[in-house]
């Protein structure tokens, strides 16, 4: 991720250090909507991770993207004195810092203290530390109690690239679509494979509509075990995964940042949970209703993954049909 161009005087606006991956992300949105209208200087700029800068350029208070893998930010964890001379320039230029970046180290809260001291909030990034919804967290860290969902809005070049998207497949504009996440960042958290192709046969079976499965980074390898299910994506832009579920007919997907994004273009479907907990990591936004077996997992906590006798077929089915 390259910055946008800064002009060596500029005075940047509040500048937002934030290290999550695309769930955290989107559910940090809305404290970060909340910073930029307490700011109000014509937006913020935000150092983040590199697969989220289209995310990112696309929201409409941001001003700057900044790569937190670039050199400066990670000399925030370091003594040396010329690396002192890169930190000083970078931070003169920036009137106000919220960081979610590096809160435990010292070297960084030193770092902070000695370049940018008084204009640094500094905080820990959510881990399930605190009995609360993750996005409810990120919000009174910037002083708002009000919990609220992300909300991502398609620009035209997105919607114009659905339309296409929609054609190439030759599917009438009414067409319905399932749309199936299977995995997510970690295995402990996704419902047994057999569960979704299930689902997967049974929409098609009963003349529901089209099947489209969506694979990610995590996934890699798995695509060719899904092309007897349905239609099969596993190289498309975070802003192309949005278009989709921005149209789909029901969405159905673990606990995962696909999941947060299908709940930020307001797709209504289902989230399956078993080893994390819904109240502090469930998408918010949309329609879309949280399945899990607690009594099952009260009695088998350190269960990993979701397999069928947590979370029947039949009950996803008829949780589906419902819709």
């Amino acid at each position: 991720m390259q910055a946008k161009k800064v002009n060596r005087n500029e005075q940047l606006p509040a500048l937002v250090l934030f290290p999550g991956s695309l769930g955290d992300f989107l559910c940090v949105l809305p404290a970060l909507e909340s910073v930029a209208s307490l700011t109000n200087k014509g937006g913020i700029a935000i150092a983040a991770r590199g697969a989220l800068r289209e995310i990112i350029e696309g929201l409409p208070f941001v001003r700057h993207v900044f790569s937190l893998d670039r050199g400066v930010f990670a000399q925030l964890f370091s003594h040396s004195a010329a690396e002192g001379e890169e930190l000083s320039r970078f931070f003169s230029s920036v009137s106000e810092i919220f960081s979610w970046f590096g809160h435990a180290h010292p070297e960084v809260k030193a770092n902070f203290e000695r370049f940018a001291s008084g204009r640094v909030r500094s905080f820990a990034f959510f881990t399930g530390q605190e009995d609360c919804h993750v996005s409810a967290y990120y919000l009174r860290c910037v002083g708002v109690e009000e919990l609220r969902g992300p909300s991502l809005f398609l620009g035209e070049e997105e919607r114009q690239w659905l339309d296409r998207y929609w054609q190439h497949h030759d599917w009438r504009p009414s067409s319905r679509v399932l749309i199936m996440h299977p995995g997510s960042g970690g295995k402990r958290k996704r419902w047994a494979l057999e569960g979704f192709i299930r689902v997967g046969r049974w929409w098609q079976q009963h003349g529901k509509g089209k099947v489209l499965i969506l694979l990610g980074p995590a996934e890699e390898g798995e695509a060719e075990g899904w092309r007897h299910i349905g239609e099969v994506e596993n190289a498309l832009s975070l802003l192309q995964v949005a278009a989709l579920l921005s149209r789909v007919d029901v969405y159905l997907g673990n606990d995962s940042g696909v999941s947060h994004l299908a709940g930020a273009v307001g797709a209504r479907g289902i989230v399956l949970f078993g080893p994390s907990h819904p109240h502090q990591w469930r998408p918010l936004g949309g329609a879309l209703v949280v399945i899990r077996n607690v009594p099952y997992r009260k009695a088998k906590p350190q269960a990993s993954g979701i397999s069928l006798a947590e979370t029947s077929v039949e009950e996803i089915i008829a949780a589906l049909e419902r819709f």
